[in-house]
């Protein structure tokens, strides 16, 4: 089947009912413009695929979904608009529908070059400096999330004072003369920066109180790839999810502890459909987890991140949480969670922002703390001091043995 068979195949199911536009994110964010909606998209796409999509400007309602899947929970058809989304932006990038986005197409050059979105691979790894790793098959996977949120928080403040033709034309500059990329360097929040090295180091200390044996591969951690596989660069994900695959055989590693949600979504569910005799073991870090904490002195709401909830991963966080204090979930919460907007961050900030505030406005109902359990969540959320991620809120209750 080829990928215009592929999308016919979902878009054909669709009875333009509108229940998915009920829980898309994205649609009240922009304003309730139709093709920035789950239904919209699903219409928008079939319309391509029958009428000469090449000659038709779409990519901005595809690239701006946020892949949470929540769509396809309240579908009575079974439509993924998320995974229409996504075949879409697979047609784009083959040049057969609408405009390549150059933001896009930087990332892409940077991840494929420097094996990080914004080249900054060896900043990815200075927060490990003095920390003591073991030697075994089994190795933490940070996937760079927690280190990237300082440098895109930044660089999205900057860009609310620069015309957004210029933001695609800087792009495109930096698309041809990558190297030049690296001076994100340069631009990151120094407060989050701190609090997200913190993090990582919280959730190392869990890890090895628990009794946890892991390595890192510090300085020849690679991206895992997830933006070339999301923004529909699935030829040179391919190559480089190999190449990833590689380094990793040749380390030995027989495990994988993943960190963060996308980082192991892509590795449980994504890689094995890549990789030939695909053999790696995926586990979330807080599965691995066996401490004694002292109860939290009130209540909390929780942020449930999108890649586990709703694209049909489980771990035990909402189970160690509710151990130490009152959950008081959201409206939208389990099959039904909302998406933090993060995922928009560097492509489309505005709608990041709009859904983050909802999202945040929803769950300040429920409690004053709100604990999240994805770098992405915490940074799109993190309106006030009482919102934690998971490493820092259960490092203060842990019981010294």
């Amino acid at each position: 089947m080829n990928l215009i068979e592929e999308i016919e195949n979902i878009t054909g199911k669709c009875i333009s009912c509108g229940f998915c536009e009920s829980v898309c994110p994205t649609l009240s964010a922009d304003g309730f413009n139709s093709v920035f909606g789950a239904r919209g998209r699903v219409i928008l796409a079939d319309f391509a695929i029958k009428n000469n999509p090449d000659e038709l400007e779409l990519g901005d309602s595809f690239y701006s979904c946020l892949d949470c899947y929540a769509c396809v929970n309240v579908c009575p058809a079974g439509v993924n608009a998320g995974v229409v989304s996504e075949l879409m932006r697979e047609l784009v990038v083959s040049g057969k529908a609408g405009k390549k986005n150059p933001v896009a197409e930087m990332i892409k050059t940077s991840i494929m070059n420097y094996e990080n979105p914004l080249g900054l691979k060896e900043e990815a790894a200075s927060w490990a400096d003095g920390i003591k790793f073991d030697e075994c098959s089994t190795l933490m996977v940070t996937g760079q999330m927690y280190q990237m949120m300082p440098y895109t928080r930044q660089i999205n403040r900057i860009r609310k004072y620069i015309d957004e033709d210029l933001v695609e034309n800087v792009a495109s500059a930096l698309n041809s003369h990558i190297s030049l990329i690296k001076i994100s360097r340069h631009f990151y929040d120094r407060e989050l920066k701190m609090k997200m090295e913190s993090d990582l180091r919280n959730i190392v200390s869990l890890l090895q109180k628990s009794g946890v044996k892991f390595g890192y591969l510090g300085t020849e951690e690679p991206y895992p790839g997830m933006f070339l596989y999301d923004l529909g660069y699935i030829d040179e994900f391919r190559e480089y999810a190999e190449r990833v695959y590689a380094l990793l055989v040749k380390k030995g590693v027989k495990k994988i502890i993943a960190i963060d949600p996308h980082t192991y979504d892509i590795f449980q569910n994504i890689y094995p459909k890549f990789i030939k005799n695909y053999k790696i073991k995926i586990v979330y870090y807080t599965d691995l987890l066996d401490l004694k904490y002292r109860n939290f002195n009130g209540n909390i709401t929780v942020q449930e991140p999108c890649h586990m909830v709703l694209h049909n991963n489980s771990f035990r966080a909402i189970d160690i949480l509710n151990s130490v204090a009152e959950i008081r979930l959201p409206e939208r919460n389990g099959k039904s969670t909302m998406c933090c907007g993060g995922p928009d961050e560097l492509l489309f900030p505005d709608i990041s922002g709009k859904v983050s505030m909802q999202r945040y406005a929803d769950l300040k109902k429920k409690s004053d703390n709100i604990v999240t359990i994805c770098p992405l969540c915490y940074n799109s959320l993190a309106y006030d001091k009482n919102v934690w991620d998971f490493s820092e809120f259960m490092g203060k209750l842990v019981q010294n043995k």
